[in-house]
């Protein structure tokens, strides 16, 4: 199995040779590539970048939230 890191702004795990330690105020933290190349941008192609990443994100929690919504509903139904 690939070994995966976390990508803070992604919120994903990308394969490590995808990713870079990244400094923060924070301490440093893995990002990836992609990330770094599109905040390298225009200010209007970074935030293009943002807003279909925060798309990306919301759909991936709704995704998740309908499966546990789906798990408990199950398991009420078992009980």
């Amino acid at each position: 199995m690939t070994q995966t890191r976390f990508c803070y702004c992604c919120r994903v795990h990308h394969p490590i040779d995808q990713m870079r330690p990244f400094p923060t105020r924070q301490g440093t933290r893995w990002r990836c590539i992609r990330s770094i190349e599109a905040a390298a941008c225009s200010l209007p192609e970074r935030d293009a970048f943002g807003q279909q990443q925060t798309a990306k994100n919301r759909e991936e929690s709704r995704r998740i939230a309908e499966r546990t919504q789906l798990l408990r509903h199950e398991r009420r139904l078992a009980v």
